[in-house]
């Protein structure tokens, strides 16, 4: 959990910086670290999506979200981005950024 912690400031620092060099590799150095602390993290299907976005040209991601819903967020340069959207044929969410923390948004 410690190393988690290490990665989501390292990550913080990055963004704050602009620099998404490693982006994808601390994301996915942290997703292999939150798989192994329960074995319901993550299950066959998660897994294999996973790898088809690594072969697509994604440099890392994690699965965002619990309790049987939730995203993946995938770090992809530009040039690979739209074969990692054909590969996964995955509804895209997009998203930005946001200086002041999360906000909570309410849907009906």
């Amino acid at each position: 959990m410690k190393k988690i912690v290490e990665l989501a400031e390292d990550m913080r620092e990055n963004v704050k910086k602009n620099e998404f060099k490693h982006f994808g590799e601390i994301l996915s150095e942290g997703w292999i670290l939150k798989k192994q602390l329960a074995t319901k993290i993550s299950n066959p299907i998660i897994d294999e999506y996973y790898e088809k976005a690594l072969k697509a040209g994604a440099s890392g991601g994690k699965l965002l979200g619990a309790g049987g819903g939730g995203f993946f967020l995938f770090y992809c340069e530009p040039k690979y981005q739209n074969r990692l959207r054909k590969k996964l044929g995955l509804k895209e969410f997009k998203f930005k950024f946001e200086c002041e923390g999360s906000k909570i948004m309410y849907m009906d």
